[in-house]
């Protein structure tokens, strides 16, 4: 029997993510998994809302994150 992580919803948990540039600054909510990386995170968000994965900087507690980095 494998186990796919979309058949188990509770893995998951709501991140709230600011997004800014040199003139604005949004927030947003990302549903994401402890063991997801900061590389996979790039993505979604290119996917979702356009933001190329060269420009986006990934910043957890004060650490600017690598993207081999994962959520946990």
């Amino acid at each position: 029997h494998v186990s796919s992580d979309h058949l188990h919803p509770s893995l998951f948990c709501s991140m709230n993510v600011g997004v800014e540039d040199a003139t604005s600054s949004a927030s947003i909510t990302l549903r994401v998994h402890a063991h997801m990386t900061i590389e996979s995170l790039k993505q979604q968000v290119f996917k979702d809302y356009g933001f190329h994965p060269l420009v986006q900087r990934w910043i957890i507690g004060q650490c600017l994150c690598v993207d081999e980095r994962t959520v946990s």
